[in-house]
């Protein structure tokens, strides 16, 4: 295609950085000529952008790197008109080149060749002068040489300038800063236009805050937003900087969303959940109240979590987390006209038999109308929801509308929505799992010792003792005695006299009536132990914690949360980990499968220098059995023994590269073999991993949504002694005693807008 200077024309540098394929690319130019052949010319980046083949930030990328080849062009003309009159040569026009490529690269600055001159003192500011004044008078010629061009010839002006096959001659494609950054400067472009035709500033301000913005760039190497600057600068007030990004539909921006610098907004497509992302240099500046204030510039409303959630992310050092989801439980309850019937008809030992009936719901096409997080109301059939799953014990009904006991058992209802029915058994001695596992999700009631090795799933545990056990429970646990090394998660309550160096993490209360040693325990309920000591462990309680004492002269320091979300998080974290360990079967053999895939591609291509040697080789004896045939009479003979051993030589290569190319093929059709393979075990476990991903996540907004409604109460209550050192904590100040303290209580109050402290109050 015509090209002007050597210059692609916008389409042009569109196909070569991947925003159009060639197919695109011949349509743009066909539709280019015939818009010309009509006298209705239009430019490339107004057919790109018609044509929906570009999105005006991906035109704004493109004509950045332009500006970048027209100073450049500009700059080799600048530079040979200075060599010409004899002010410098070569070698330094050629640095000032490379020192002009370095800043555009590093800071896309556009500097020019003449002001790199004069800095580093090669040519006068005079000389400079005299150098643009001829150069102007050159480039008006060849205006007038290019308007007397035919019509079928490109004229200048539409022309886009574009980019020379040795612009990023290591780099033909952007790294991800470099993209970064021309997004930023793209979204920045057009934020300076929109400002000035509101007339919020003038051009002139604009020019003054984006040379604020490059000189801060290159002194501290840090883009800020020039919409920021200006707001700093008082050149606009910060609710017109929000008016004008809103005009710029910049809230709706993901893919350029450092626009933000400190917090990026994801909403999900169908605008029923959003999460953050926040820059971790910013980490330990951002606060609840900023995560609010952004949510609410991008228009979210409903259904953010509480802010004791949100401040848990944030002391956990999370840089990505959920901020938001439409809760519509209660209207798909209302929807389903869900009736429950777990405490009715039971036997004496309160269960159900089985058979009887657990619960039952309208299978039928309610439509419900939603509101997403955008606050904008939604209609969607009920039908295409589940809020009931069953359990163990549990059967569905054909239809499903409906949910039978499968078993005689203990009904229940997990805080997942898991109907379950729980068999009672008693063991009347000690249940020592290292000789084998107990029935699952049970209600197991032991006269002796519960020893763990086998891990447990129950519905609820009462036991004289529990010692080394891995616990799962839907109900509650109850011990006579105690419970030592013991990992247990629960949505009941835990009762023991003793916790000695155990992890539990449960939905329900804590009751310890003597001692916690050495212990973690997080729960979303309260830690009610008026009588417990705590020694050398840490505690955390979304309900209020009371305690009779804390610490010892010899022991590490303990902590105490009230009012944290710390289980939930907990509970986050564990999930997220599956969920990884899930995703990486399916990453190991997509791996395995491009490790095939780029062998295969390697041999092929070894196969192809093969065959192009092979064809050489063959022409080269064709060409000497020729001379031989037309010279052999002329020729001596040792000549002609010679051209026949070449001959043979040839003969001999031509065989050689014919068994590597079959013994190649060989192995390329291996790698084939086993790349298809691994192909069809992806696309059989794909589906499975995607709903076992999906129903983690489901998993985890159903805790979320359960931990919206519950109370945080930033309350701790001392009865008696509590050592130097122990930290106490709310859900965003904490304090430590630097002495010892007895019969007190901590609240955490507001101390001022957005600050809170802990505060100690003594009682009697």
């Amino acid at each position: 295609m015509a090209q002007t200077n050597n210059i692609p024309t916008l389409a042009s540098l569109a196909l070569q950085y991947g925003t159009i394929d060639k197919d695109q690319h011949r349509h743009i130019i066909a539709l280019h000529g015939l818009r010309k052949k009509e006298k209705k010319p239009v430019d490339y980046d107004g057919l790109l952008l018609g044509q929906k083949f570009a999105t005006r930030y991906q035109l704004g990328l493109l004509k950045l790197i332009q500006e970048y080849h027209i100073i450049k062009k500009r700059g080799e003309e600048f530079g040979k008109i200075a060599i010409e009159r004899g002010f410098t040569s070569q070698v330094d026009v050629q640095k000032a080149i490379e020192f002009q490529k370095k800043e555009f690269k590093r800071a896309r600055l556009k500097k020019l060749i003449g002001d790199i001159l004069v800095e580093s003192r090669v040519i006068t500011a005079e000389q400079k002068k005299s150098i643009l004044k001829e150069q102007i008078l050159l480039e008006q010629r060849a205006d007038k040489i290019f308007a007397s061009k035919p019509e079928n010839e490109p004229a200048k002006e539409t022309m886009a300038p574009g980019m020379e096959s040795q612009v990023f001659e290591d780099d033909s494609k952007l790294s991800k800063y470099e993209k970064k950054f021309l997004r930023i400067k793209a979204l920045d472009r057009e934020f300076a236009a929109r400002v000035t035709e509101k007339g919020l500033a003038s051009e002139r301000e604009v020019m003054i805050a984006q040379k604020a913005q490059e000189e801060e760039f290159e002194k501290k190497n840090q883009l800020k937003i020039l919409c920021d600057i200006m707001v700093t600068m008082k050149l606009i007030t910060r609710e017109q900087k929000d008016i004008v990004l809103k005009d710029q539909n910049r809230s709706q921006d993901t893919e350029a969303g450092e626009n933000n610098s400190v917090v990026e907004v994801i909403i999900s497509p169908d605008k029923m959940m959003a999460r953050v992302k926040i820059n971790k240099n910013f980490l330990s500046q951002t606060t609840v109240s900023q995560l609010k204030a952004d949510l609410k510039s991008h228009g979210i409303t409903n259904g953010v979590y509480p802010d004791a959630l949100l401040q848990g992310q944030l002391n956990l050092g999370n840089l990505e987390f959920p901020v938001a989801r439409s809760d519509f439980s209660s209207k798909l309850i209302k929807a389903k006209k869900i009736v429950f019937h777990l405490e009715t008809s039971l036997t004496k030992l309160g269960e159900k038999r089985k058979g009887d009936h657990l619960a039952q719901q309208d299978i039928g096409q309610n439509t419900l109308v939603l509101k997403d997080v955008l606050g904008r109301e939604i209609k969607q059939e009920s039908c295409q929801t589940t809020y009931l799953r069953c359990g163990s014990g549990t059967r569905p009904s054909q239809d499903g509308s409906s949910f039978f006991a499968a078993r005689t058992g203990i009904p229940s209802l997990s805080i997942e929505k898991n109907l379950f029915v729980h068999p009672i058994i008693h063991v009347l001695e000690d249940a020592d799992l290292r000789y084998g596992p107990l029935e699952a999700y049970a209600n197991l009631s032991i006269s002796g010792v519960l020893t763990g090795a086998y891990p447990i799933t129950a519905g609820s545990i009462k036991a004289r003792e529990i010692r080394g056990a891995r616990i799962e429970a839907i109900g509650n646990i109850r011990t006579d005695v105690g419970i030592t090394d013991a990992i247990i998660r629960s949505q009941g309550d835990i009762h023991a006299r003793y916790l000695h160096n155990c992890q539990i993490e449960t939905f329900g209360n804590i009751y310890i009536e003597n001692e916690i040693f050495d212990s973690k325990i997080s729960c979303s309920g309260k830690i009610d132990s008026p009588g417990c000591r705590i020694i050398s462990s840490s505690l955390f309680a979304k309900k209020g914690v009371i305690l009779a004492g804390a610490g010892s002269e010899k022991t590490k320091s303990c902590t105490i949360n009230s009012g944290g979300e710390h289980h939930i998080l907990q509970l986050e974290q564990s999930i997220s980990q599956e969920i990884d360990r899930i995703s990486a079967k399916l990453e190991s053999l997509k791996g395995k499968k491009e490790e095939q895939e780029h062998l295969s591609q390697k041999l092929f291509q070894k196969m192809i220098e093969l065959k192009i040697f092979h064809d050489r080789a063959k022409k080269k004896k064709r060409s000497l059995a020729m001379e031989f045939k037309k010279n052999q009479e002329q020729f001596k003979k040792a000549k002609l023994k010679n051209i026949v051993k070449l001959i043979s030589n040839f003969e001999t290569r031509m065989e050689k590269s014919v068994t590597s190319l079959k013994e190649i093929n060989k192995t390329k059709k291996l790698h084939d073999q086993k790349k298809e393979t691994l192909e069809k075990k992806i696309i059989v476990l794909t589906p499975k991993i995607n709903a076992a991903i999906k129903t983690l996540e489901e998993k985890l907004f159903l805790f979320f949504e359960w931990t919206r409604y519950q109370e945080n109460i930033s309350k701790i209550e001392i009865t008696g002694k509590v050592f130097p050192g122990t930290d106490f904590s709310g859900v965003y100040s904490s304090i430590k005693t630097k002495s010892s303290l007895e019969n007190f209580s901590i609240i955490e109050i507001p101390e001022s807008p957005g600050k809170y402290k802990m505060e100690i109050f003594k009682t009697n």
